[in-house]
């Protein structure tokens, strides 16, 4: 894996141009306050986590269905697993942004929580994962019936497809949310405790350092970009704090 340390913006998107260069794919963005954290699905980093997820879908499903307005079909995994990733229930998602800049954002914007630290951006190759898992070099969209298969092991103990056994894939998110669409959301899908940095090869995965002096550097860039609280999280107490911001309120 190539590491990349940067310390300005147009240092990250010349890195950025020269993997485009290299290999014109398509590349997908996480932003990670803490550049040591490994990178795992929010249901992988415990083992309490792992041996709760089934019963922990299942209760949100149960908890969830009789007060929510537009309620998604029973057996659309793809919709119910992306409600959970929004409302912060651990998953075997990992979220992903095809915006850079976005997962700049995330990556510089509680740098004040944790001094001395230093943040990252991973950059992944979606098609070249797929292709190096089996799924050639297509990126499914998450509603799609592989990916559900993907997610099955998640809310039923049998019925899985032995194929799709350990297995990672990149999909494409296909929820209609506002915060999901600014944030460019797509994810990947891990039906494996395998971890993406031990698996992809160096033109697969790639992890951008920036320094923890740097990131409210980066972060007070990003504004002149338009990327603000507020358009990360289109919400109104959001656009609220963009407003109080702006005006030294």
């Amino acid at each position: 894996m190539i590491e990349q340390k940067v310390r300005t913006i147009d240092e990250l998107l010349n890195f950025v141009h020269k993997i485009y260069q290299v290999h014109g794919l398509r590349l997908w963005y996480r932003g990670v306050m803490d550049a040591g954290l490994v990178l795992l699905p929010s249901i992988q980093r415990s083992e309490r986590r792992i041996q709760c997820e089934r019963m922990l879908v299942n209760d949100f499903y149960v908890r969830t269905k009789p007060i929510l307005e537009k309620c998604p079909d029973k057996k659309n995994y793809a919709a119910w697993m992306s409600l959970m990733q929004h409302y912060g229930l651990p998953t075997r998602l990992l979220d992903w942004s095809q915006s850079p800049l976005i997962a700049v954002f995330f990556a510089t914007e509680t740098y004040y929580k944790n001094p001395g630290v230093d943040a990252c951006v991973w950059v992944l190759a979606p098609a070249r994962l797929n292709e190096r898992e089996g799924f050639g070099d297509y990126i499914y969209p998450l509603d799609a019936d592989t990916s559900q298969d993907m997610l099955l092991p998640a809310f039923k103990e049998r019925g899985h497809n032995p194929e799709l056994a350990d297995k990672i894939i990149a999909c494409r998110s296909t929820e209609s949310n506002m915060r999901m669409y600014s944030q460019q959301a797509n994810f990947t899908v891990h039906n494996s405790l395998r971890k993406l940095a031990d698996i992809c090869d160096q033109e697969t995965l790639y992890k951008i350092i920036i320094p923890a002096d740097r990131r409210q550097y980066f972060l007070e860039s990003l504004r002149v970009f338009g990327i603000t609280e507020g358009f990360v999280y289109p919400e109104p107490e959001h656009i609220s704090n963009d407003l109080r911001r702006l005006y030294g309120i």
